[in-house]
């Protein structure tokens, strides 16, 4: 695998990019801001990766002109992944809000047994209690 290494030259250049967080001599970081406007742009709009690259100033030679369209991709897949962990933990508090109706509907059903056992024990001993007086 070609990596690139940077020279002083294109990390200054990179650097004073507004949409670069960070720069060193074999990586570049870009601002968050710049993701998801690119991804925004590049799934909603339908601009190319290399456009969205060119547009926000990036010299596609230093770069590498693949490099876009690989960001774009991996960029995708981590929204991707964010989106599918946010719907799974929403269905999972739906899940335990149902396991909790569920098992307070089940307290209740078996509190109010419990009571009518209750009842029905009183009124037998009332009866007993009675029978014995006579």
């Amino acid at each position: 695998m070609d990596r690139r290494t940077f020279t002083s030259e294109q990390i200054k250049k990179l650097s004073g990019n507004k949409n670069v967080a960070r720069c060193g001599s074999t990586s570049v970081r870009y601002n968050k801001n710049f993701k998801v406007r690119a991804v925004r742009q590049y799934n909603e709009e339908g601009l190319t990766a290399v456009g969205i690259f060119e547009s926000a100033g990036f010299d596609l030679n230093v770069i590498g002109i693949r490099k876009p369209n690989k960001l774009m991709h991996q960029w995708n897949k981590a929204l991707r992944v964010k989106m599918d962990d946010e719907s799974t933990r929403q269905d999972t508090k739906r899940i335990e809000v149902t396991a909790k109706r569920i098992r307070s509907g089940r307290e209740i059903r078996t509190l109010k047994a419990k009571v009518a056992y209750l009842e029905a024990e009183n009124s037998f001993l009332a009866k007993l209690r009675a029978g014995k007086r006579k």
